[in-house]
């Protein structure tokens, strides 16, 4: 059974909608025509960021200046033009005081081990944070949740270029050495 999640990011092309699925997180971008659907699994997912943006504000300072301009521009005006130009600053007031109300903008990514995807359904802070907040509880049954004392016994074994050695088998890994020669091709290398 899935739930939806909160949010819902919309163009002129297609619309995607977020659910809770029993184990994972579903992404379902819709053309009307076609969908596309990705999922990501409550045991994969390492990370969810939320990065604050500065695009509301500047719809703040439109939707301002709209509203100023047609209230200002409405003195001027007499009987029917005063109206019309109040009526739009009404409407602009009315559209601003909605964006206020929603909060500061977000962009938001989820982080597997094989790729970074944005969520385009949450753009908001207010709706990213409900949403994790829902989802945590499933990720940490799935995954097991670190102690304080274990988080910083890690931290400071990452600082000084290894993992201590109580960790868990699964957290020892060797990273793949960077090829910076661009004319060899990346591949199994003989020697």
């Amino acid at each position: 059974m899935y739930r939806r999640l909160p949010g819902r990011g919309t163009s002129l092309a297609h619309y995607v909608r977020l659910f809770q699925g029993p184990d994972h997180l579903l992404q379902v971008s819709s053309t009307g025509f076609s969908e596309l659907y990705k999922r990501f699994y409550f045991r994969d997912i390492q990370a969810i960021t939320i990065r604050k943006t500065d695009w509301a504000n500047l719809w703040t300072l439109v939707f301002g200046i709209f509203t100023l301009g047609f209230f200002l521009l409405g003195f001027d005006a007499t009987g029917g033009g005063r109206i019309a130009l109040w009526s739009f600053a009404g409407f602009f007031l009315l559209w601003l005081a909605i964006h206020l109300f929603l909060g500061p903008a977000c962009i938001c990514h989820v982080r597997t081990a094989v790729q970074v995807e944005r969520l385009p359904t949450l753009r908001r802070i207010k709706a990213a944070r409900k949403t994790i907040n829902r989802l945590r509880p499933f990720i940490v049954q799935t995954q097991g949740q670190l102690s304080a004392d274990d988080l910083a016994q890690r931290m400071q074994a990452a600082r000084a270029g290894g993992l201590p050695s109580t960790a868990p088998d699964a957290a020892r890994f060797e990273a793949p050495p960077i090829i910076s020669d661009r004319e060899s091709p990346p591949g199994p290398q003989t020697g």
